[in-house]
């Protein structure tokens, strides 16, 4: 049997990390054989010529490009082309969401698909199958996959390690994620609500809170280096900042505020209002904001 995946990216300004991310997708197919890709990226107004040198790069390869308008960033590129996706064909076995900077190992595709295999056998269900990475110059430190919650508040995150078999998580990363149609006939895609961050974790929430698995895989299956700012850092980035340099960094897209805000309101309720004081706070009074959540034991 061969498996019809459709690969879902998106794309903005990074040509190499872009090349050599299809380029390691590629070759763990060649190592599959079992699996046909068809590769849909979105490239969000690119000027370093990404979208050019993927044609250049990859002649024989089935891709297709959705030009986006810049504004798109993560969430809504990967909406565009996961959406192009389900207009190309019904057909598909799975969609495999792929971050640009993460790099598969040969070993993905089975990793994946004995994921999918283990979720048939032991649910009786498709799920979702979140692909453990590394940090690439440490394959010890995990980077990416999937977690659980750590405390009853659901505020704290315990992300889980490879254990030689898949376990189910309560959030998920899509660095690599293989998601089932029968997923996505019953939940959709990514919500709309989100710009850039927070529309994978809120997918993994959303797949568990509809009665289907989302699981991590047994074993590491890529690298991709952990890029993510801590919420302490960032505050103490804010106290150095002026009033107005805070608003137009939280305003910013890339800076989650708002995305943040959407998860919780969808999520978890009953926080929302807390936190959005709390993000008030932030803004107008870090420093401040810092003591509460030392005192709260985040920081």
């Amino acid at each position: 049997m061969k498996y019809k995946i459709a690969v879902i990216l998106t794309c903005y300004n990074r040509k190499a990390k872009t090349l050599a991310c299809l380029d390691r997708l590629f070759h763990a197919q060649e190592v599959q054989g079992d699996v046909e890709l068809t590769v849909f990226l979105t490239d969000d107004g690119c000027t370093d010529g990404t979208a050019d040198a993927v044609r250049t790069s990859f002649p024989e390869k089935d891709i297709h490009i959705l030009q986006g308008n810049g504004q798109l960033y993560w969430a809504g590129g990967m909406r565009l082309a996961w959406k192009a996706a389900m207009e190309l064909s019904g057909e598909w076995d799975f969609y495999l969401l792929l971050n640009d900077d993460t790099f598969v190992m040969d070993s993905v595709f089975p990793e994946l698909l004995s994921t999918h295999d283990f979720s048939l056998r032991t649910f009786g269900q498709a799920g979702i199958y979140s692909g453990i990475t590394c940090d690439p110059h440490d394959p010890q430190r995990i980077t990416y996959g999937g977690g659980v919650y750590a405390d009853s508040t659901r505020t704290r995150i315990r992300e889980l390690e490879p254990s030689g078999k898949p376990q189910l998580v309560e959030r998920t990363n899509a660095n690599i994620l293989l998601v089932s149609p029968v997923v996505v006939k019953k939940v959709g895609i990514f919500h709309e609500g989100y710009i850039h961050s927070g529309a994978d974790i809120d997918y993994g929430i959303t797949v568990r809170k509809a009665g289907l698995p989302a699981w991590v895989t047994a074993h590491v299956c890529g690298t991709c280096q952990f890029d993510h700012t801590s919420d302490a850092d960032v505050c103490r980035a804010l106290m150095k900042m002026s009033l107005k340099e805070r608003m137009a960094y939280l305003r910013n897209p890339l800076h989650r505020e708002r995305d943040y805000l959407v998860l919780v309101r969808r999520h978890n309720p009953g926080k929302y209002p807390v936190t959005w004081l709390l993000r008030k706070l932030r803004l107008f009074a870090p420093s401040l904001y810092m003591m509460v959540n030392k005192a709260r034991g985040l920081y």
